[in-house]
């Protein structure tokens, strides 16, 4: 066994990260969900074209005669601001929700296996009849139930 994470997270600090989400949320009421469709039709900013549009922006600046009468310049560089702005954010926040899942991950995986070896070792003893062990084998082989013989055969033997 690892034991890849110990840690605790009591109720009170999981209370006071949820009111932070709530802070950082109402910081950003402009966000907005799109539609699965919407998200695939939109053309794509990505960190390649961020320059073409800086670019853009400047030359529209620059070459006003160039400039189709449609387009708000004040309104493209708040765009591309808030772009920019809100990127930097988002890869803070994507870290911070993968550092979470990872350890989340490796937790689980401890207290798993630690499961398992409990479940081999009482295989084991029931096997030599001890009194009770029965009863645990068949409560958590329960769980195992319906899932192949490739979950019977992921839990461990005691030696």
């Amino acid at each position: 066994m690892s034991n890849l994470v110990s840690a605790t997270f009591s109720p009170e600090d999981e209370q006071t990260a949820m009111d932070l989400i709530a802070q950082i949320s109402a910081k950003l009421p402009f966000c907005i969900k799109l539609t699965p469709d919407q998200r695939k039709r939109l053309p794509k900013l990505d960190d390649g074209r961020i320059p073409f549009v800086d670019k853009g922006l400047d030359f529209g600046l620059q070459q006003p005669k160039v400039l189709p009468p449609f387009i708000d310049l004040t309104e493209m560089k708040k765009d591309i601001d808030f772009v920019k702005a809100t990127r930097r954010v988002g890869a803070a926040l994507m870290s911070l929700a993968e550092m979470l899942d990872d350890t989340r991950m490796a937790a689980g995986s401890d207290a798993y296996q630690a499961a398992l070896s409990i479940y081999a070792s009482a295989k084991s003893a029931a096997k030599q009849e001890v009194p009770g062990t029965q009863t645990i084998v068949d409560e958590m082989g329960k769980l195992f139930e319906g899932q192949g013989k490739n979950a019977a055969a992921s839990v461990p033997t005691t030696k």
